[in-house]
């Protein structure tokens, strides 16, 4: 399930188009603030280590997106195998 979300977020990191990536100019204060495309970065540890850590950057639309798909996943993941004979 880990592979499974960490190919997620990747798959939405290469869909992220460069130019997101770099800061835009402050914008003037008349200007409303489109929260959206604010960019976050988090920093997640790599699996089988104490130290390494990976950051990505995505805008806030990419990250709910990232959630929204890794939530839609668990759950499908958690309806197969409830729906298996055997399963309880």
């Amino acid at each position: 399930m880990v592979r499974h979300c960490f190919a997620l977020l990747l798959a939405a990191a290469a869909v992220a188009p460069a130019a997101a990536q770099t800061p835009e100019a402050a914008p003037t204060a008349a200007a409303p603030v489109d929260k959206s495309k604010e960019i976050i970065c988090k920093r997640e540890k790599e699996t089988g280590s104490l130290v390494k850590a990976k950051r990505t950057c995505l805008t806030r639309q990419q990250w709910a997106y990232v959630q929204d798909t890794n939530q839609q996943f668990a759950r499908e993941l958690n309806n197969s195998t409830m729906s298996r004979p055997g399963s309880q």
